[in-house]
């Protein structure tokens, strides 16, 4: 199968022709209304446990936020019809997801009303750095949308049982949501698979997305957060839950050599949660 044309490098968000679709997903992440922080939540993380659990929620909603907005690029421009439609509404999931998390921040003392000014679309993030610019064609797209995206759902899932309430609630909610860009995701692997060019993007943002849980024995946010049980898995743990969650898609398609790949853990910036360009 040929692979659809790239969009043209434009600002966020015009590479999608539809205004209505991208209307609906700009929506999505917009403030509305304010929210008032659920301080009484914040208290009931110990001292060592609110640091690591700002830091947590922070990433999260960064990392929701710019995965929408890439998503979003690309309404209209999906090989079909079917598939545009999906990335609209994966759009509107993350957007919508990151949209839940910012105002939590408010009861760690952090300002989120930048989020609610003119030009919040550009202000920065500590996204990965694979979603740092505009996917540049469809493989790029499904590459993010089976690793990068998991990567995210492994995390939730070890946050269902969380007794820190709202990351409980949303975990469960998001968990949901995130099965049908599975579905999506790995459907579209299989039909690609023996294009070089879904290799090369899978091995561009591998790395992106095993890193991003932290190093095994050192990590200062998820380490902590699962040692008191915030989380019921650490860094190690999540590594290994993604790869088995990816291992049967990639062993189908011939992938399977990049669960072997060395992680690039001298490119790791610990205060960003991503890797070094």
């Amino acid at each position: 199968m040929s692979e659809e044309p790239a969009p043209p490098a434009q600002a966020i968000f015009e590479a999608a022709t539809d205004a209505e679709a991208t209307a609906r997903a700009v929506a999505a992440a917009a403030p509305t209304t304010t929210e008032r922080a659920d301080l009484t939540n914040v208290q009931s993380l110990n001292t060592e446990q609110r640091e690591p659990m700002r830091k947590l929620l922070s990433s999260l909603a960064d990392n929701k936020y710019l995965l929408g907005r890439r998503y979003a690029e690309w309404c209209t421009g999906a090989p079909q019809l079917e598939s545009a439609v999906a990335a609209a509404a994966m759009a509107q999931d993350e957007l919508g997801h990151a949209r839940s998390f910012y105002p939590l921040l408010r009861g760690f003392g952090v300002e989120a009303a930048q989020m609610e000014e003119k030009g919040w679309q550009d202000r920065p993030t500590h996204a990965v750095a694979c979603l740092d610019q505009s996917f540049t064609s469809w493989t790029d797209y499904i590459a993010v949308n089976v690793l990068v995206d998991t990567a995210y759902t492994v995390l939730f899932e070890s946050a269902m049982e969380s007794p820190y309430e709202p990351l409980r609630q949303r975990a469960r909610k998001i968990v949901q949501e995130e099965r049908t860009h599975w579905v999506h995701g790995s459907g579209w692997l299989h039909r690609l698979a023996s294009e070089p060019s879904m290799r090369t993007a899978l091995e561009t943002v591998s790395d992106d997305a095993f890193t991003w849980y932290g190093r095994d024995d050192d990590d200062a946010v998820l380490g902590p957060l699962s040692a008191t049980g915030l989380l019921s898995a650490g860094p190690s743990a999540l590594r290994s839950s993604l790869r088995e969650r990816l291992a049967p898609l990639l062993r189908d398609t011939g992938l399977d050599g990049l669960l072997e790949r060395e992680l690039p853990w001298d490119r790791w910036n610990v205060e960003r949660r991503r890797l070094r360009r």
